[in-house]
């Protein structure tokens, strides 16, 4: 995938139900680096992360997958739901999670990031379409590393990558159980 290419994930519709308006759709946008203000990037982060990218839409995930390893990182792994992330987490042990707030399953990305980070010490990065006000606070509650909006563009995944690694190497200000 080139940079500047779009990866639309459309909603599936019935095929008998006619309607007028078209699918609702997510639209990620990968922007090339250089970024668009003109500044020069360097290709690779402070220190290389091995992430593992928890996102319930797979061609959104791979597109992730991607990015991250085009920043010069590398994905250990792609989960699904909270119980595909901590049996991968628990066999890679990454040094972070990409993690989406809405997942396949009953339990919601934040209550799976609070549970990596509780039982394996494995800290979050929000990738999330959601901004509602209720979920910010759920989201700030389970200490995450940052969080990212979608759409999101390379070069913000790449601050946010690299602040995330700056973070890691700090000694931890809140105890490993919140």
């Amino acid at each position: 995938m080139s940079g500047d290419e779009e990866v639309v994930v459309a909603q599936k519709t019935d095929p008998t139900h006619v309607t007028d308006r078209p699918a609702a759709r997510r639209i990620i946008t990968i922007d090339p680096i250089p970024s668009r203000c003109g500044a020069s990037l360097a290709p690779r982060s402070p220190r290389r992360l091995r992430v593992m990218v928890v996102e319930d839409e797979v061609i959104v995930a791979l597109a992730i997958k991607e990015t991250v390893e085009d920043l010069g990182h590398e994905v250990c792994g792609l989960a699904r739901s909270e119980a595909e992330a901590l049996s991968l987490a628990d066999t890679e042990r990454p040094d972070i999670a990409l993690m989406d707030v809405q997942l396949a399953g009953p339990v919601d990305g934040v209550e799976a990031a609070r549970r990596l980070r509780a039982d394996l010490g494995i800290r979050s990065l929000f990738l999330s379409g959601c901004a509602d006000h209720a979920t910010l606070a759920r989201l700030t509650a389970s200490y995450p590393l940052g969080v990212v909006h979608k759409p999101f563009s390379s070069a913000q995944l790449k601050v946010a990558l690299d602040l995330a690694s700056r973070r890691l190497r700090l000694p931890a200000a809140v105890p490993a159980g919140v």
